[in-house]
């Protein structure tokens, strides 16, 4: 299992560019790497800036190496070591009903209620739209003195590379009507982009898996928590706290702060929000 303290070297060998002289290479060693320059300038706010950083690149959670495997997300350590920037398309690497039907992809599934969900589905398929999410965090988050709300909009990244929402659509909370057009995945298109509400079950189901990064740097993760096996009783009102995790040390002084999947039941159903509370720390813009 990787720990952050056996990170660095990991990730000199997957194409991440690194602080030049803690990997011991050059710009030409690596494999269309790009450079986070670690200003901040264009990162964003709160935690996505890299001023007054205290903590070198080897800190770095070993939880970015599941991005990094992952075929739609791009991952770039800042020259100072201070910052991650994650890059998608927005486009997930999983099977749904809002593929196009013609299979192109080879990712379409037939919904599970093909009458209701011809009814109720969100206009659009995956294939129509071309996005870019870019999202910028400090390597070592810090819970801000006050939450703030989730806007309306990307509000984290999945490990798919699709899009992480709140718990509201435009015109309100997400209602049953609305999930009846969901896939699978407790996801739909609009606007302009496929994204998921509820648990993903291509990514995490019932389990302690991780699902994604917030906007304020804090990883996500299944229902359950890694360090007891059971569902957690000491979250927040984000549903977050702070335990050891698949990604870290054993030890007390290993616990980071992180959210879990909602594990209460939404509108007396199978369905489990994604994140319907506010961040604890400073999110940056998703852009």
């Amino acid at each position: 299992m990787f720990t952050h303290k056996n990170l660095l070297a990991a990730l000199c060998g997957v194409a991440i560019l690194l602080v030049l002289s803690a990997c011991g290479g050059s710009s030409s060693d690596t494999n269309n790497a790009e450079t986070v320059t670690g200003s901040g300038t264009d990162s964003g706010t709160g935690s996505g800036s890299t001023a007054d950083c205290d903590t070198p690149a080897t800190e770095l959670s070993s939880a970015f190496l599941e991005f990094v495997a992952a075929p739609n997300v791009t991952v770039v350590l800042s020259e100072d070591g201070c910052s991650v920037a994650l890059e998608s398309a927005g486009k997930p690497d999983h099977t749904s009903s809002y593929w196009d039907a013609d299979n192109a992809s080879g990712l379409y599934v037939e919904p599970e209620d093909a009458t209701l969900f011809a009814t109720q589905r969100s206009p659009g398929d995956i294939e129509d739209y071309t996005n870019d999410f870019d999202l910028t965090v400090s390597v070592s988050p810090q819970l801000a003195s006050t939450p703030s709300a989730t806007p309306l909009g990307a509000i984290g990244i999945a490990l798919s590379g699709a899009p992480i929402f709140n718990d509201s659509e435009g015109n309100g909370d997400v209602s049953l009507g609305v999930i009846q057009g969901f896939d699978r995945n407790g996801a739909h298109t609009g606007p302009q982009t496929y994204h998921y509400h509820l648990e993903p079950k291509a990514i995490s189901y019932d389990d302690d898996a991780l699902v994604g990064i917030m906007a304020d740097g804090f990883f996500i993760f299944g229902r359950r928590c890694y360090a007891t096996g059971g569902y957690p009783t000491d979250l927040d009102e984000s549903n977050g706290h702070s335990t050891v995790t698949l990604y870290t040390g054993s030890g007390e002084e290993d616990a980071e702060y992180h959210y879990h999947v909602s594990t209460e039941q939404y509108l007396n159903g199978d369905y489990y929000l994604i994140f319907p509370g506010n961040f604890q720390g400073t999110p940056s813009e998703i852009n």
